[in-house]
């Protein structure tokens, strides 16, 4: 391969990602791929997708469709599949996934010269990949489902424990971890009772803004709060909209903007509650009188318009491996009000690029947002800072340069463990 234009050999780096392409998923791993290929290729470097959701056909010869692969099998293995699914739908799907990936890697290191292979932690599906292949395997650790599926309240039954039992396997297995936080990184270190002593923390990235396209206080509707994240217990739609309850009392002519999916709130005693059905419970008559607005999903473009309008954007997860949502809002100089989990404390200096409240404290989270409101000269110095914080530590391209040096890394370690297998093959061979 060819020399970079930063001096570092240029790489040949693959990503499987949950879909293609970025602008068609509200999903943070695609999000964080379609950010970082960009900033590799203008680096010298080439990139590799494989996915098994590809929204449109392509030409692209760097975009690998997995859902190829599955079809390419001979009519006997589609019919043992079929049955497969039928019986043991969770180990057969395991297995088409892995092989597909398989496959698929095996014609990219043909066709591409593939040096590395970054693949998400769930499902554990690296553990499969790993024993088959001679190309390094990075687990990035997106969201471990001991941590994630634990926050969206889901059961801790068999599937769940065989899931997290293979998440296990699969980093245990994998030639090389990264974590977006240290937070991350110590839980996973702390549950499976793993080392990973060469383990590097990298955070995520998110596209950059232009200057002129980020928020400013003359701009912005004032006494306007916006909440970006799904409707549902994990990003803490239940506590923004309670708090907005609170919020109303002192501020009565604020509004909430709440943009994202409605996946359901489910609560502590097992009902799920629908957003609409929510705020008619919590804030009675915020929905006729237009103080709560529900976008649903919005594309990156009318997004980037709700956050330069918002007076407030708002982060209340009750986890966040990372907190790419944070770092969108950093990117476009937003005043932020973000909970004090996860790796989000890494980002976030409260009183500084942001404030922080306490997790799943509605009554904090409600006295936060009131003190950026009232103070909008104060909202304007956080956004501000917010902005430089995202320019001098989460910008694409430093991103994309962490990464290089680490794959650069690992590439080498795996080579010189090839020369070491060869020369002691040959030994005793002679």
């Amino acid at each position: 391969m060819g020399t970079s234009s930063n001096t570092v050999p240029s790489l040949s780096i693959g990503y499987l990602s949950p879909g293609w392409p970025p602008e068609a998923f509200s999903n943070g791993i695609v999000t964080a791929i379609g950010t970082l290929t960009p900033a590799l290729r203008a680096m010298g470097h080439r990139v590799t997708i494989f996915t098994a959701n590809l929204i449109e056909k392509t030409h692209d010869d760097s975009v690998y469709d997995l859902a190829q692969f599955q079809r390419q099998a001979g009519a006997a293995r589609r019919t043992l599949v079929r049955i497969g699914y039928r019986i043991f739908p969770e180990s057969t799907g395991m297995r088409v996934m892995v092989q597909s990936i398989l496959g698929a890697l095996r014609r990219a290191e043909a066709e591409r010269g593939i040096q590395i292979f970054e693949i998400e932690d769930s499902f554990g599906w690296a553990r499969g990949i790993c024993r088959k292949t001679s190309i390094p395997i990075c687990v990035r650790l997106h969201g471990p489902w001991f941590l994630n599926g634990l926050v969206c309240g889901e059961p801790q039954d068999a599937e769940f424990r065989r899931r997290v039992a293979r998440e296990g396997e699969a980093i245990r297995a994998a030639t090389a971890v990264t974590a977006p936080s240290s937070d991350v990184l110590e839980r996973v270190r702390a549950f499976y009772g793993l080392p990973l002593p060469d383990a590097r923390v990298i955070p995520g990235t998110t596209p950059a803004v232009s200057a002129d396209q980020r928020w400013r206080l003359e701009a912005a509707e004032p006494h306007t709060v916006l909440f970006v994240g799904r409707f549902d217990r994990h990003k803490g739609g239940d506590l923004i909209v309670e708090a907005f309850g609170q919020v109303l009392r002192q501020v009565p002519e604020a509004r909430l903007w709440m943009v994202g999916r409605d996946q359901g709130y489910l609560a502590d005693d097992g009902r799920k509650w629908m957003i609409e059905e929510f705020v008619r419970d919590r804030v009675p008559g915020a929905l006729e009188a237009g103080r709560i607005r529900s976008f649903g999903f919005q594309s990156r473009a009318e997004l980037d318009q709700l956050r330069r309008a918002a007076m407030v954007t708002v982060v209340c997860s009750r986890y966040e491996t990372f907190g790419s949502t944070v770092i969108e809002a950093m990117s476009m100089g937003c005043p932020i009000v973000a909970a004090r989990v996860g790796g989000i404390p890494e980002i976030v200096q409260h009183d500084v690029n942001g404030l922080m409240h306490h997790s799943e404290d509605s009554t904090d989270l409600a006295a936060k947002i009131i003190d950026l409101l009232n103070r909008p000269s104060r909202a304007a110095c956080i956004g501000h800072e917010a902005a430089k914080t995202f320019e001098q530590r989460y910008h694409p391209h430093v991103i994309a340069g962490r990464f290089v040096e680490f794959y650069s890394q690992v590439i080498r370690a795996r080579q010189r463990k090839s020369l070491r297998v060869s020369g002691a093959v040959n030994t005793h061979l002679s």
